[in-house]
């Protein structure tokens, strides 16, 4: 009897031909040793297609501070035919303005600017210097400015604003309010979305300073001695600040 006889290597030829077919048909690729990769889901899939949405607000809020501060300006005016004559005239009341301005408790008083200019008409000159009063005892302030008015100056503005201490702290507060608010209104719109706020991406948080107070009309210099003091009724200031937020929404 005849035993069959096979070598080695038809048997692996065989195995391949038979593999061949089945491996075309599924496709599948099979990576080199040692390439470290291995078929599996995309760790990033589900971050990267998550649903996002960004909501930009903007948010103003205000409020208003009684005024806690007096400010007033007076001009020393001159003049002449001589432009030394008018200055000379400015000098003097100037000098005098600003030593008494000091020995009043509770104001501070500050030189402005000084200009002096010819009218080419009559050739006449013209001096002015001002003087600028401040002070929280407004009547103090008001009767000095009286005073001053009665020595030939003029008033040029008068008005009450918030001192600096209250100015920032107004600020604070209005700046605090309309972030509150900011984010109030993000998490209604969220919840009329269906979604929630998961954070936010950029805030901007812009205060606008306080008007500056209002200008009277200019007032002729009161002569004489005695003069009376001007009257001012103060007004509140409103201070304002706007918040503007970038938010993150998500379900």
């Amino acid at each position: 009897m005849t035993r069959p006889f096979f070598r080695p290597g038809l048997l692996l030829l065989c195995g391949l031909l038979a593999a061949g077919p089945a491996l075309a048909q599924g496709g599948a690729t099979v990576p080199p040793p040692g390439s470290g990769s291995s078929p599996g889901p995309n760790p990033g899939a589900e971050s990267a297609g998550a649903a996002e949405t960004v909501l930009i607000l903007s948010e103003t809020a205000e409020l208003g501070r009684a005024p806690d501060e007096v400010r007033a300006t007076l001009r020393a005016e001159a003049r002449s035919a001589s432009a030394a004559a008018v200055q000379a005239q400015v000098n003097t009341l100037m000098e005098k303005a600003l030593a008494q301005s000091r020995t009043v408790a509770g104001v501070r008083a500050t030189t402005g600017g000084y200009w002096t200019s010819r009218n080419e008409e009559n050739r006449n000159w013209t001096a002015s210097q001002a003087l600028n009063l401040r002070g929280g005892d407004a009547p103090a302030l008001l009767e000095l400015a009286g005073a001053l008015q009665g020595q030939g100056l003029a008033m040029s503005q008068l008005g009450w604003q918030l001192s600096r201490a209250q100015q920032t702290a107004a600020r604070q507060e209005a700046g605090r309010r309309a972030i509150e608010a900011l984010r109030q209104r993000a998490e209604a719109v969220a919840a009329q979305l269906g979604l929630r706020v998961a954070g936010i991406r950029n805030l901007r948080l812009d205060a606008p300073d306080s008007p500056v107070p209002r200008p009277m009309a200019m007032a002729m210099a009161a002569r004489g001695q005695g003069a009376p003091a001007p009257v001012t009724a103060p007004e509140d200031v409103i201070v304002s600040s706007t918040a503007v937020a970038e938010f993150i929404l998500r379900p």
